[in-house]
């Protein structure tokens, strides 16, 4: 009974911290000397618990004022929203399919996919259900591969099955995500492999990738960054949309390729913090983003 109860008083000071004394997840994180991801599941245990109660007296904003709110302070050319659902494997699952009809819209010749969850799920329906008729005619990976079991992390594998489903060219890159040594990661830019990839950066006209928070670090051992709050391919930035240099070396696209891709889409799986979304969005790497309604209601309410 003990335990229960101090579990219930740590949560009910984890959300007053954050409702009352406006604190952020990191700050709070700082103070109760734990990591930012276990701050947002306290704060939804809380809320779960009914040691939160939230009320909105105001009427709802509309999804289609959410995006265009979205477009308009992070400069996107567009802002595709999702309802909140049951749960967040039938978020992800929308969100996937929402995707997939993205990359139609865009009738895309060459495509980078990085790594994550709705990018596995999207890959896997087209596993089942091939869409041979499309405009895409070749597919690449944007970052090395994770070593981890799950292949959603694994760009490599993303690409073979996407490009399998849309009878495309596959390109890989056959190589892992990080680098101890600069060294390593410059021996694998000198192979042909790798040259290969560079001539389908250099042609990009779609970039799929995923927007992780630092819980991104305990799925697949990403190395930590500091002061970033949020990834995209590869690249970890600060608060403030800065990209953060790399104390290690990344396999991934080069910033500048990135840069002139004509659409970047930034897909925000459920569970990603406000404060990664904000960061990246921030930095101009992203042109489209894919995200559930509540999250840009969460940033509306952080920028009033």
């Amino acid at each position: 009974m003990n335990y229960r109860r101090d579990k219930l008083e740590r949560l009910a000071r984890v959300a007053h911290l954050y409702y009352e004394e406006d604190k952020t997840q990191g700050e709070i994180a700082e103070l109760m000397c734990v990591s930012r991801p276990l701050v947002s599941r306290m704060l939804n245990e809380a809320r779960n618990l009914g040691i939160v109660e939230i009320r909105v007296h105001s009427p709802a904003r509309s999804a289609e004022s959410l995006a265009e709110w979205m477009c308009r302070t992070y400069d996107l050319h567009s802002s595709m929203l999702v309802a909140e659902e049951e749960s967040d494997d039938i978020i992800n699952y929308t969100m996937a399919k929402r995707l997939l009809t993205y990359i139609e819209d865009q009738k895309p010749t060459v495509v980078g996919v990085g790594w994550g969850t709705v990018i596995g799920i999207a890959a896997k329906m087209l596993e089942r259900v091939p869409v041979h008729r499309n405009s895409i005619q070749t597919l690449c990976p944007l970052l090395g591969n994770c070593n981890v079991l799950s292949r959603q992390y694994h760009s490599d594998e993303n690409v073979r099955m996407l490009a399998e489903a849309y009878d495309a060219q596959p390109v890989f890159l056959h190589a892992p995500a990080y680098y101890s040594s600069e060294a390593d990661a410059k021996r694998m830019r000198e192979t042909q492999q790798y040259k290969n990839v560079v001539s389908q950066w250099e042609k990009l006209d779609l970039a799929v990738v995923e927007i992780h928070d630092d819980s991104i670090i305990d799925r697949t051992g990403y190395l930590c960054q500091e002061k970033a709050v949020g990834y995209a391919a590869g690249y970890g930035v600060d608060a403030e949309g800065n990209v953060i240099p790399l104390t290690y070396s990344i396999m991934r696209i080069p910033l500048h390729m990135l840069e002139r891709c004509r659409r970047v889409i930034g897909i925000c799986a459920a569970g990603t913090s406000a404060q990664a979304v904000d960061g990246i969005l921030r930095s101009g790497l992203i042109t489209d983003v894919l995200a559930q309604d509540a999250m840009a209601e969460q940033l509306l309410r952080e920028t009033e």
